[in-house]
């Protein structure tokens, strides 16, 4: 039987920008769910729907003139100088851009 509920501890034992798919029937906590996109984890939905990869980023620029051209909720996280922002939308979290 396919796992059913996700939680941060199944996160934790991803490796970093991986990725967690999660059957139809599968659902996780929001905790899971915020600790994925914390550690740059796509997750994958049974109706084939996704987050953001974490590779995907844009160039600095093009970021900054989307972030500055939507108003909206963002989180920027910081790690070894570089500046990740991903935009807080329905679907999830979605990648703006990155830079240092």
């Amino acid at each position: 039987m396919a796992k059913r509920l996700y939680t941060e501890a199944n996160v934790r034992e991803l490796p970093a920008g991986s990725e967690l798919v999660l059957g139809k029937e599968a659902i996780a906590t929001p905790a899971a769910l915020e600790l994925a996109f914390t550690r740059g984890i796509r997750v994958k939905y049974g109706d084939g729907t996704s987050t953001p990869a974490a590779a995907a980023a844009a160039p600095a620029d093009a970021g900054l003139k989307k972030l500055l051209g939507e108003d909206g909720e963002y989180v920027v996280t910081v790690k070894n100088g570089r500046a990740r922002v991903f935009k807080l939308a329905a679907g999830g979290p979605l990648f703006v851009g990155e830079g240092s």
